[in-house]
């Protein structure tokens, strides 16, 4: 074992269990040591610090919780150091100082990035000119990037992203950077200050990650000569400027591109020369123009947020014969418009569609039925119209439609619950008319289902508790998530419309106010122990309020307002302590509000137009005009506090007691007491005296 050379023991697991780490200082001739992926947790980096002769070091992949030793970096001999993917602490700067303090460092491949590590990388890093890849990203450092890391010429991954780095980076930064390959820089809070228009980068780069760094606010022309780029992000770059021709055929193997959120202008190009299959996020700028035909060879592609025009028909159309890997595509918020083109037959890939927000017309087309990955539709806001197409509610592979905000006609298909995978059914703000189809409750994960704002009628359906997720009976899970974005929605909540993206999940709602049903509320409506929003407000609703809503113990809104319920106002609405929204205004409801820790945090507009009294309302009065004494001895006219009364009454006469009892009880004490007052007037009398004759 003394002369052990390579100790190999990447993922076995049992190695944290083992005896063979405490070992390892004896291991005095061990050059190589690989453990990644073995579930270490124990302190095992000081048993290397003897270890002179070590030259690769992986122990990535663990969850080894331990600050870096100094001593580590006397290891002058190593060549790879591998630690990332830990939780390991301590400072960068003092560990990097150290190897710079050796007579030859050796060190070529140095990669620690997620852990928690501190610190500013040191003025001297270019000292280390064997490097070939600093890996830090995913850290906590602070400061600037040193120009004397220019002078690495073998440097080829200078990965940084995701710490809190600041500062100028010059063409000083990258004079000799002749090797490199590829940059991470992305999530600091640097600033690309290359003035030099004529500028030629000294490197190809194959990857530029520099989102939310300062590039702008021109765009970068040097980028052009890196003709070599397979992925490129600057979003969030600050850049406001037209973007250039040549951008579009620059780079024909990029197959991950991020321009957005800057303020980029101009035209969408003609022609792009992008790698098949690329990822195009170029969402939340001021492009403009139709959308080319020549856009649909992307595997993602985000124009949401722009000023893109025209019809659907190019982009869809242009070459229907061949079939297309698109898998997403969301063209929000744009001004697009006309007909939603029926050729969608080759785009057997897509899995979700966003074309909400736009000022489309006509129907949904039918060849996106013929589409059996469609897990997400969205088309709201726009001005489509006809009858909801059965093939659309009969999808077995749809989670997500969204038709709110348009010009749907005619009743609700009954093929709706033949998909028991949908979670989310946004149908609001149409023309939809007759009685919600009892099929609509075979959709057991749902978890949004709003109806508002269309001419529905009828009773509410008593079958609402076949919801296993709004029924409590069903934990939550994502609604839906792709890649590594997960879906927003817009939902209108408790007054207002409210935005809702990595909680999405979480949020159950149904929402069935201003249309015109009838009846009481269900029973099975407040069994929904997992609702947390509840409109069916502006009906024509009858009855009762259900007495039992106390067993919706999420429920943050409740609006019951604009309907015809009568009664009181159940005493178990004032345990709902989740409630933050509450409307019950322009009812029949009548008596006092039930007072608790909730209602009366609510404003008087959340009862009126009832014939209710008490806090926050006025006071009850009773048959004769006077104000309600409620049981517990306060007037509600005032609110005085009685029993606050009452117990000063009580302090008082019993603080007099405490005094004149010995007086009436003891005899010495009346004498005592009449000597005083005796005294006290004398003197008192003397007092007047001299002060008058000190007047006169």
């Amino acid at each position: 074992m003394p002369f052990l050379r390579t100790l190999s023991l990447s993922t076995n697991t049992s190695v944290n269990s083992s005896s063979l780490l405490n070992g390892l200082s004896s291991l005095s001739n061990l050059r190589r040591l690989l453990a990644s992926e073995c579930d270490i947790s124990k302190p095992i980096l000081g048993n290397l610090q003897n270890l002179s002769l070590i030259e690769y070091v992986d122990l990535s992949y663990n969850r080894i919780a331990e600050e870096i030793p100094k001593s580590l970096s006397n290891l002058c001999n190593i060549t790879t150091l591998y630690l990332r993917y830990n939780n390991f602490s301590g400072n960068v700067s003092e560990l990097l100082e150290k190897f710079c303090e050796c007579e030859s460092p050796k060190l070529e491949l140095l990669s620690l990035q997620y852990n928690n590590l501190i610190g500013q990388l040191p003025e001297r890093l270019g000292k280390l000119k064997n490097l070939i890849q600093i890996s830090l990203g995913n850290n906590n450092l602070t400061g600037t990037i040193p120009e004397s890391i220019g002078r690495l010429s073998n440097l080829r991954y200078l990965v940084l992203h995701y710490n809190s780095l600041t500062g100028i980076l010059t063409k000083n930064h990258f004079a000799n950077l002749t090797s490199l390959k590829q940059l991470w820089v992305k999530d600091n809070k640097l600033v690309f200050k290359i003035n030099v228009n004529n500028w030629i980068p000294p490197f190809k780069l194959q990857v530029l990650s520099a989102g939310s760094c300062s590039l702008g606010p021109h765009f970068p022309t040097w980028i052009q000569l890196l003709t070599d780029l397979t992925s490129l992000d600057v979003c969030n770059a600050n850049i406001s400027d037209t973007i250039p021709n040549w951008f579009w055929t620059t780079f024909p193997y990029v197959d991950y591109l991020n321009i957005s959120h800057n303020n980029i202008q101009g035209k969408l190009g003609d022609v792009i020369s992008f790698a098949p299959g690329a990822v195009l996020d170029l969402s939340n700028n001021r492009l403009r123009g139709v959308l080319p035909g020549n856009f649909s060879t992307a595997i993602i592609l985000d124009l949401s947020n722009n000023k893109i025009s025209g019809s659907l028909e190019q982009f869809l159309c242009s070459s229907i014969q061949n079939p297309r890997q698109l898998e997403f595509l969301n063209l929000a918020n744009n001004n697009m418009s006309g007909v939603i083109s029926n050729c969608w037959i080759n785009f057997l890939y897509l899995k979700i569609l966003k074309l909400d927000k736009n000022q489309f017309t006509g129907i949904i087309p039918s060849s996106l039925g013929n589409i059996s990955s469609l897990r997400s539709l969205e088309m709201d806001d726009n001005r489509l119209s006809g009858k909801l197409p059965p093939w659309l509610l009969n999808s077995t592979s749809l989670v997500v439609i969204k038709l709110a905000e348009n010009e749907f006609r005619g009743k609700i298909p009954s093929s709706i619950g033949r998909n028991k995978t949908t979670m989310r059914v946004s149908l609001r703000s149409n023309k939809l008319e007759g009685k919600i189809p009892d099929e609509i409750c075979h959709l057991s994960s749902l978890q949004i289902l709003d109806l508002a704002h269309n001419d529905l009628s009828g009773n509410l359906p008593t079958c609402f508790t076949n919801f296993s997720i709004m029924s409590g009976n069903e934990t939550a899970c994502l609604i839906f998530q792709y890649r590594t974005s997960i879906i927003t929605a817009s939902l209108v909540t408790k007054g207002n419309t409210y935005t809702y993206s990595t909680i999405l999940y979480q949020v159950t709602t149904l929402d069935l106010s201003s249309n015109k049903f009838s009846g009481s509320i269900p029973d099975e409506l407040v069994r929904l122990l997992g609702l947390r929003f509840l409109n069916l407000s502006h009906n024509d609703l009858t009855g009762t309020i259900p007495d039992l809503f106390n067993q919706i113990g999420k429920l943050e809104s409740l609006d019951l307002s604009m309907n015809h319920l009568n009664g009181n106002i159940p005493l178990t609405l004032s345990h709902l302590t989740a409630l933050n929204w509450l409307n019950v205004s322009y009812n029949n409801l009548v008596g006092r509000i039930p007072t608790g820790p909730q209602l009366q945090t609510f404003n008087e507009s959340s009862f009126t137009g009832n014939a209710l009294c008490g806090d926050p309302l006025p006071a009850c009065l009773l048959n004769n005009g006077n104000p309600e004494v409620t049981t517990d001895g306060h007037d509600e006219s005032n609110h005085i506090d009685w029993i606050l009364v009452i117990l000063t009454l009580v302090g008082l006469v019993g603080g007099f007691g405490i005094i004149l009892a010995p007086l009436f009880l003891s005899i010495r004490w009346r004498i005592a007491y009449y000597n005083f007052l005796e005294d006290f007037w004398f003197n008192l009398q003397d007092f007047i005296i001299l002060l008058f004759l000190g007047k006169s």
